[in-house]
């Protein structure tokens, strides 16, 4: 009898376990959720991202002139599929207006680095989040040169009139 329970109890934990298996790699970057700005004397740089649900965060970039006029630069997108989180950058006018896909492969709190070997530049893109700021950075070789930009955005307090 006990033979038989103990049998019943591992096939429940075996199946319970595979069950949970894929939540273990679901990730919260709910943190990155909001506006976030770089402001220079010519411009300024804006990125937005929302949460469409627990396994995609999309995110919009757009550079803004003093007088307002607004022009869009990326869309980013953070996507679980096939068992892996992807940064995806889809560059207005270049790539041939592709998607390029980022395997991220650390990730901890308010921080992730993704990483393609294989594209031109940057090869590796990292987020990390400190109270109020969002620092990115794009680095990695081109022409056999390495390189690295960062990006440091203060978060954007929303007003309702700015919604």
């Amino acid at each position: 009898m006990r033979i038989k329970m103990l049998k019943c109890l591992i096939t429940v934990l075996v199946g319970l376990s595979s069950y949970l298996a894929p939540a273990q790699n679901m990730v919260n970057f709910n943190w990155l959720e909001g506006i976030w700005t770089i402001r220079a004397e010519k411009y300024t740089i804006q990125e937005r991202w929302n949460r469409l649900n627990d396994s995609t965060y999309q995110g919009q970039s757009v550079l803004i002139k003093p007088s307002g006029d607004t022009i869009p630069q990326e869309s980013l997108t953070i996507s679980y599929t096939g068992g892996d989180w992807y940064y995806i950058s889809k560059v207005i006018g270049q790539n041939n207006n592709q998607p390029v896909r980022f395997k991220i492969f650390y990730h901890k709190n308010f921080e992730f680095i993704s990483e393609n070997p294989l594209h031109d530049f940057p090869q590796r893109i990292q987020y990390r989040k400190i109270n109020q700021q969002l620092l990115a950075s794009i680095e990695g070789k081109k022409n056999g040169k390495y390189g690295k930009q960062n990006f440091d955005f203060m978060r954007q307090e929303v007003t309702p009139e700015k919604q």
